[in-house]
């Protein structure tokens, strides 16, 4: 596992490299607030068949900020443009969750022949305003600061906030989280301007989401409904529904064996 830079739209993004090169590329996509190494309990698992890669997002992990306010859907999905277009690695799967996942459905729905096939796991199509409104609030809020690494570890919190990961995963996850200030205190490396939303709200577009397609409900989620789930992955032409037991909203921390084992059988017929 390395880290590795790619160019984006002027910005340089960070990317977790968990190998396979020379493979067809395979590309996870965290939710909102998290960052690449979200994945790091089911990308190695990949690499017998495809060069897999996770993204910080703009404004996310190690990757650099904006000036201006510039993190709404239209953003993120012309990164991933400019990134397909330009990495010469080939067409990609992508794998997203959550907001990742929103961001997938929506670039699928505009560039599927660009793309091998998607996933999108436990991500709404539509986007309710009240929690558009609730994210927003968020980023008005300062972050919290610690006086040691150990100490923000120990605060590290997700939101939603159940979860039946193992205290080893999340002290995993949050190892990567946090930064060093030049005051010698630790806070989040997120920029929280990130939680001021402009989702794409995609109605009839996921029809046009052509390429092989999977959404992945997770069980314990409330939100989408497994009948939103159904009505969404009707809409998809090649649309296929899995889900996932013994999950929160965080699926790759709570259940990483059963996503891998949903998304291994999903890509094995994909080349």
């Amino acid at each position: 596992m390395t880290e590795r830079k790619f160019l984006v739209n002027g910005l340089t993004l960070n990317f977790v490299d968990y190998g396979g090169e020379g493979k067809p590329p395979l590309l996870f996509i965290h939710g909102g607030s998290a960052h690449g190494h979200w994945w790091d309990f089911i990308g190695p698992h990949f690499t017998d068949r495809f060069h897999a890669l996770a993204i910080d997002l703009r404004g996310h992990g190690d990757s650099e900020w904006t000036e201006e306010w510039e993190y709404g859907t239209r953003h993120y999905i012309a990164d991933l443009d400019d990134l397909i277009e330009n990495w010469g690695l080939g067409a990609p799967v992508l794998v997203g969750h959550s907001m990742g996942g929103h961001n997938v459905m929506v670039y699928a729905s505009r560039y599927p022949e660009k793309l091998r096939a998607m996933v999108a796991i436990d991500s709404p199509s539509d986007y309710p305003t009240n929690a558009v409104d609730f994210l927003r609030g968020i980023s008005e809020r300062p972050g919290k600061r610690f006086k040691s690494l150990e100490e923000a570890i120990a605060n590290f919190r997700m939101l939603p906030r159940e979860t039946l990961a193992r205290p080893e995963v999340l002290r995993h996850a949050a190892s990567h989280t946090f930064r060093k200030t030049p005051e010698g205190e630790w806070m989040h490396k997120l920029d929280r301007r990130t939680t001021i939303r402009e989702p794409i709200n995609l109605g009839g577009d996921l029809a046009n989401i052509t390429c092989p397609a999977l959404y992945v409900k997770v069980l314990k989620s409330p939100f989408p409904t497994l009948e939103q789930t159904q009505k969404m992955v009707a809409m998809m032409p090649h649309g296929k529904l899995a889900v996932l037991p013994d999950s929160y909203h965080h699926a790759m921390f709570d259940n990483p064996a059963g996503l891998t084992a949903i998304l291994k059988e999903f890509l094995r017929d994909i080349s």
